[in-house]
């Protein structure tokens, strides 16, 4: 059975608008030292803050639209 997609969008407008690496590696199902080789290698938006590295949700999603 699949997930209803305007329920996974409600989900994910719920959370936080800047992400840090342990919240978009679960919404990504990725394991956070993937989050942190992407961003070594400029493979996903992010941006560091005061030595702390973020993730803008609405980035984050067009990302994964465009597939990159």
């Amino acid at each position: 059975m699949s997930a209803n997609p305007e329920a996974i969008l409600v989900s994910i407008r719920q959370l936080p608008r800047f992400l840090r690496v342990e919240e978009v590696a679960e919404l990504l199902r990725f394991k956070k030292r993937t989050i942190y080789d992407m961003v070594e290698q400029e493979r996903i938006p992010h941006r560091k803050v005061g030595g702390r590295l973020l993730f803008d949700l609405d980035e984050i999603i067009e990302w994964t639209k465009r597939g990159d």
